[in-house]
C-alpha cells in the first residue's frame, strides 16, 4: 500500500514534509502508530462495533482517523481512509491491535524512506 501512495506522489510531483530522523523514529514508528492503533483500532473500533457491527465500525473508525490527520486534498483524505480500513481489517481478522500497530509503522517508515532517499 506504501508503494502505491509513493507511486502516486512521485506521478504527481508531489512531496512530503521535511521530518528529522528522531522525529521519524520517535513519532513515525513507535509512538504514532502505538498511540493511533491503540485508540482506533484496540479501543473505538470494538466499542463502535456493539451498536453498528464490525463493517460500519471499521469505515467509522477510518473516517475518523483520516480527520484526524486532517488531510488538505482528496487525494490525501481517500489515503487515510484506506489506510485506516486496512488497518482496522488488520485489527478485526488478526484478533490483535498489535498486528495493526505493525503494519501502521512500517507503512509509515516506507513512506519516509521514500523521503529521505529523495527518489
Amino acid at each position: 500500500m506504501a508503494a502505491a501512495v509513493i507511486l502516486f506522489l512521485h506521478w504527481t510531483n508531489w512531496s512530503m514534509p521535511k521530518i528529522r530522523f528522531w522525529e521519524l523514529v520517535l513519532l513515525g514508528a513507535l509512538l504514532g502508530p502505538t498511540l493511533e492503533e491503540t485508540f482506533f483500532r484496540g479501543f473505538l473500533l470494538p466499542t463502535v462495533s456493539r451498536t453498528t457491527g464490525v463493517p460500519l465500525a471499521v469505515l467509522v473508525c477510518a473516517l475518523l482517523f483520516a480527520a484526524l490527520h486532517k488531510p488538505p486534498t482528496v487525494a490525501q483524505w481517500v489515503s487515510f481512509t484506506i489506510t485506516g480500513l486496512a488497518y482496522g481489517w488488520i485489527r478485526v481478522n488478526s484478533g490483535s491491535t498489535t498486528a495493526a500497530i505493525l503494519m501502521h509503522a512500517v507503512y509509515n517508515l516506507t513512506l519516509f524512506l521514500y523521503q529521505l532517499t529523495g527518489t
